[in-house]
């Protein structure tokens, strides 16, 4: 089996595959590039160890290079603490932003359950109205048929009275009953 490229090899790795020469200088190269980047990672912490050891020691001394390095590092703790008074000031705004973001969340679904309950009562006025329509409709339908049973019991008793040939100007109740026939709503 051979093996080009680094993904070839851990494929032929995890197929069980057997491992070749190449396969070998990989494995070499990758130790040898990890090594390197070791030495790299100690170098350059070793590099800022010394620069740091000379600042120290350039502090340390009462020269005209001193108090400039001096007055630097006072300026540099200024802004670090500049910083972080910015930093401590940007967080706390972020919450107070997070609160009202939350607030306004809160309003939204309160604003959301009260337009739900008015749409709730403008549908169950509407459903009254509806109702108080269809009992005022039955009640005048049912006064249009008592005043038509009315209107024909009126006539009724003006035939019986008229065919009865009794004078009914004569006698009182006659007269009273014949002239509030005419007083009854059609």
């Amino acid at each position: 089996m051979t093996v080009t490229s680094r993904q070839d090899f851990l494929a032929a790795v995890s197929d069980g595959g057997e491992v070749g020469p190449l396969a070998k200088k990989s494995k070499y190269e990758s130790e040898i590039e990890q090594a390197r980047l070791s030495y790299f990672n100690k170098t350059l912490v070793l590099n800022r160890m010394q620069i740091w050891n000379v600042i120290i020691e350039k502090m340390i001394q009462n020269d005209a290079d001193a108090d400039a390095l001096k007055e630097l590092t006072n300026q540099n703790t200024e802004l670090c603490e500049k910083t972080l008074k910015i930093l401590k000031v940007t967080r706390e705004l972020q919450d107070q932003i997070t609160d009202v973001q939350k607030e306004r969340l809160d309003l939204k679904g309160q604003i959301k359950k009260k337009m739900q309950e008015i749409n709730e009562l403008k549908q169950v006025k509407e459903n009254q109205g509806e109702v108080q329509q269809r009992a005022k409709e039955r009640a005048e339908a049912v006064l249009q048929k008592y005043q038509k049973v009315t209107t024909i019991l009126q006539n009724v008793l003006r035939g019986i009275i008229l065919a009865s040939k009794v004078n009914w100007r004569d006698d009182p109740k006659l007269r009273d009953i014949a002239m509030g026939l005419e007083d009854i709503p059609n």
